[in-house]
C-alpha cells in the first residue's frame, strides 16, 4: 500500500472512530432526550419528544459507518464490481437515516415494519446491482433479466404489504377502494416483471425483436407503463368511476393522455425499425470495421510512424500499426504468406483485461505486463519483417524466410 493511501486510510479511521465514540456516548450514556434537542429540529411530532436521543444518533451513526466501509473497500479494492458496491454503499448510508429511524421509533409499530421492509427492498436493489454486473461482465444477459424480473416482482409485493400496514385498520372491513389499490399493483407489478423477460432478445439478430428487447430492458419505463396502463384500463371499464365517482369529470383528459401515449409509443418503435431495417452493418468482422473505419483517411497522409508506435506500446491501439507494415511490405513486394507470418502475432496480440474485482494496484501491474508483452511483440515483429531481406537483400532474404514459413 503507498505512503499516501495508507495515511488517507489512517486518517478517515480517526475520523470514524472519534465520530462514532461521540455518538455512542451521547446515545447510550446520556439521559439526554428528543424533545431536549428540540430547538435543533426543524419539526418534532409531540409522541417522540420524550423519547431518547439514540433514535436519532444511532441511526446517524449507521450510515456513517456505511460511509466509512465504503471507504475503506475503495482504497483495498478496485475494479467495476468495487464500484457497484461503493455506490451501493453510499446510497445505503444515505437512506439508513431515514429507514434506521423508522425502525427504532417507538411511535408507530406500522412504521417500524414499514422500515423493515424497505431495509429488504434495499437489499434486493443491491444485490440485484452486483447481479447485473456481473452478468453483463459475463456477457450473460439471461441473468439479468431473470432477477430483474424478481425483483421488480419482490418490490410490487412490498407495495401492497405498505397498503396493508397504512390503509387498512385492525377490525374494520377491508374497503373497495383499498381492494382496487392492491388489485392494481398487484397487476401492475406482475405484468411489468413479465414483460421485462422479453428484453432476453435484446441481442437477438431479428431487428424487432431486438428492439422488443431493448424497450422491456427499460424496467422503469415498463414499469411505469404497466402501472398506468392498470389504471387506465380500470378507468375505462369504469372500475375507477364506480369507486370514486369524481373521477369521472377527468374523462377526456385521461382518454386523450392515453391516445398521445400510445401513438408516441408506436412511433418511436417504428422509427427504430425503420431506421435498423434501412442501415443494416455490413458484417465484415473486426477487420473489415477497421477498414472501414480507416477509409475516410484515404489519400491523406498518414500519422508520422513514431507516434503510431507510441500508440501501441502506450495505449494497445494496433489498427494503425497493422496498416502501416501491411503496406510497407506490400510496397516492398512481399508475398502473402510472407505478410501474414510477419504481422501474424501482431494481429492475435490482445490486451490482458483489468480484473473486476482485485485488491488495489492490481490494474497497475496489468497494464505495466501489458506495456512489457507490447514491447516483445514488436521487437518479434521487426525480427521477422528484417527476416524477410527486403529492398537490397530481397533475394538473400527469401529462401531464410519460405524455410521459416514451412517449419511453422
Amino acid at each position: 500500500m503507498e505512503a499516501e493511501t495508507r495515511s488517507g486510510l489512517i486518517r478517515a479511521t480517526v475520523a470514524y472512530s472519534v465520530v462514532a465514540v461521540i455518538l455512542g456516548i451521547f446515545s447510550f450514556g446520556s439521559t439526554l432526550t428528543v424533545g431536549e434537542l428540540g430547538s435543533f429540529l426543524p419539526y418534532l411530532p409531540p409522541d417522540l419528544s420524550q423519547a431518547g436521543v439514540y433514535v436519532l444518533f444511532v441511526p446517524l451513526l449507521v450510515g456513517i459507518s456505511l460511509f466509512y466501509v465504503s471507504i475503506i473497500i475503495g482504497v483495498l479494492y478496485e475494479g467495476v464490481i468495487t464500484s457497484v458496491i461503493i455506490s451501493g454503499l453510499y446510497a445505503g448510508g444515505f437512506s439508513s437515516f431515514i429507514v434506521v429511524f423508522m425502525i427504532m421509533q417507538p411511535m408507530s409499530e406500522s412504521t417500524q415494519v414499514a422500515g423493515y421492509l424497505f431495509m429488504g427492498t434495499f437489499a434486493i436493489y443491491f444485490i440485484y446491482s452486483i447481479i447485473s454486473v456481473i452478468a453483463e461482465l459475463r456477457d450473460q444477459l439471461y441473468l439479468r433479466v431473470i432477477s430483474g424480473a424478481l425483483a421488480i416482482f419482490i418490490v410490487g409485493q412490498v407495495c401492497i404489504q405498505l397498503v396493508n400496514l397504512f390503509m387498512i385498520m385492525p377490525g374494520v372491513p377491508e374497503s373497495e377502494q383499498v381492494t382496487l389499490i392492491k388489485e392494481m399493483l398487484n397487476i401492475g407489478f406482475g405484468v411489468a416483471s413479465g414483460i421485462t423477460l422479453i428484453g432476453i432478445f435484446k441481442d437477438s439478430k431479428n431487428v424487432y425483436l431486438a428492439q422488443l428487447g431493448g424497450i422491456a430492458s427499460n424496467y422503469f419505463f415498463v414499469t411505469s407503463l404497466s402501472l398506468i396502463g392498470t389504471l387506465y384500463i380500470n378507468f375505462i371499464g369504469g372500475r375507477l368511476t364506480d369507486v370514486n365517482p369524481v373521477i369521472k369529470q377527468l374523462s377526456p383528459y385521461v382518454e386523450w393522455t392515453g391516445i398521445v401515449i400510445v401513438g408516441a409509443f408506436i412511433f418511436t418503435v417504428m422509427r427504430r425499425g425503420m431506421d435498423e431495417s434501412m442501415m443494416v452493418p455490413t458484417e465484415l468482422g473486426d477487420w473489415g470495421k477497421h477498414i472501414q473505419d480507416t477509409s475516410s483517411t484515404k489519400g491523406k497522409q498518414l500519422k508520422d510512424f513514431t507516434e503510431i508506435i507510441h500508440e501501441f506500446l502506450d495505449k494497445g491501439q494496433k489498427e494503425s500499426l497493422i496498416v502501416k507494415l501491411f503496406r510497407f511490405l506490400n510496397e516492398n513486394r512481399a508475398s502473402e504468406p510472407e505478410m501474414g507470418h510477419s504481422l501474424k502475432e501482431l494481429i492475435d496480440y490482445e490486451d490482458q483485461k483489468h480484473p473486476h474485482f482485485a485488491k488495489r494496484g492490481a490494474s497497475k501491474k496489468v497494464d505495466e505486463n501489458n506495456q512489457e508483452r507490447r514491447m516483445q511483440v514488436l521487437a518479434r515483429t521487426v525480427q521477422y519483417i528484417n527476416a524477410l531481406g527486403l529492398g537490397a537483400y530481397r533475394d538473400t532474404g527469401q529462401n531464410q524466410v519460405t524455410e521459416e514459413i514451412k517449419e511453422n
